[in-house]
């Protein structure tokens, strides 16, 4: 199971209810993304970054 390396966002498991509520499992999945980025010490890495923390700018990708 693949974790955000910024935020911890990871998979969520819980219930679909329908409206007869009647319910079934299911997962939330995050929308992660595996890029490069460039570490405070000036190096590359790659890591898994959701795509809320690349829009938000929380890292630097490298180029």
């Amino acid at each position: 199971m693949a974790v955000c390396q910024v935020c911890g966002k990871k998979t969520v498991f819980g219930n679909t209810v329908a409206h007869s509520a009647t319910t079934e499992r299911r997962t939330w999945k995050p929308n992660l993304r595996r890029v490069r980025v460039i570490l405070e010490d000036g190096s590359t890495k790659r890591i898994y970054v959701c795509a809320k923390c690349l829009k938000a700018g929380k890292v630097k990708k490298a180029v």
